[in-house]
């Protein structure tokens, strides 16, 4: 199976010049923001996206944001190279995730929480690496969408889309990935982010996201946020009451603070 996988991987065409534009300014030290706005204004579309983001109360700016390049700064970079990436891929790319009981508003619904929930808990708690937590944090979820092609195309989404129905937390829906596809939707996302050449901190996030405790020293504490985010905001079940309480306890346990992830956690709206 991990060699189907790995065979629709390569199939993905690439992502498109734009993002290639935003990427460069995003991996080169000397970027700015201000090298980005042009970038964004050149598709309306995707302009209208960040606003409409930067007006949902799921990341809590105090007023309300007109500007694209008042939204863009806001933001930052990392988060706004996610927003680029995942644009692209809903553009240029045919999602289907009725494998997994869901459509592709339920992905960018689950997607803009992971990515919130970064912003105002992860975001604060580390120095270094933020641009690409960031972006990890917007694109965790990316892998289902091949699962789910592999999936179809091998006769097992009827069998899969059952079990995973009854899936709540993020340990029982890698239990299930596992269990049809021989490999978490993580791991292929990993996967993903390495077919795209991604920088490495990124598909390193990505591939320790489940198991951040053996991730490398460097990325340890970005990938334990991005893990306890993926806790709480689980795409089977997000905020459920199981997941929120593996989540603090995570948080504890991983030496992150619990105490404002509560916090926040309290101020998603449902």
């Amino acid at each position: 199976m991990t060699e189907k996988i790995i065979r629709k991987i390569k199939s993905l065409p690439p992502l498109p010049e734009s993002v290639r534009k935003v990427r460069e300014i995003c991996d080169n030290p000397e970027g700015t923001i201000r090298e980005l706005v042009p970038i964004v204004k050149e598709d309306p579309m995707f302009t209208a996206d960040i606003l409409k983001a930067a007006n949902s109360p799921l990341y809590g700016f105090s007023r309300q944001i007109t500007s694209i390049d008042q939204a863009v700064a806001l933001f930052g970079m990392g988060t706004i190279q996610g927003f680029a990436i995942s644009y692209a891929v809903r553009q240029n790319f045919k999602i289907d995730l009725s494998p997994y009981n869901a459509d592709n508003k339920r992905l960018q619904e689950v997607s803009s929480m992971q990515n919130a929930l970064t912003f105002q808990w992860g975001r604060p708690q580390v120095q270094t690496r933020q641009a690409e937590m960031m972006t990890t944090s917007l694109l965790m979820e990316l892998g289902k969408a091949v699962a789910s092609l592999v999936l179809e195309e091998t006769g097992k989404a009827e069998a899969f889309s059952r079990r995973i129905a009854e899936a709540e937390t993020l340990e029982e829906t890698d239990a299930v990935e596992k269990e049809f596809l021989g490999i978490t939707s993580e791991w292929i996302a990993a996967l993903m982010f390495k077919h795209w050449q991604f920088n490495d901190d990124m598909i390193e996030m990505m591939r320790f996201v489940t198991t951040p405790e053996e991730a490398p020293e460097e990325i340890a504490k970005q990938t334990k946020i991005l893990h306890v985010v993926k806790e709480a905001v689980p795409f089977t079940k997000p905020l459920c009451e199981s997941c929120v309480q593996n989540a603090y306890e995570k948080a504890d346990r991983f030496g992150l603070d619990a105490e404002s992830l509560h916090e926040m956690i309290e101020k998603i709206p449902s």
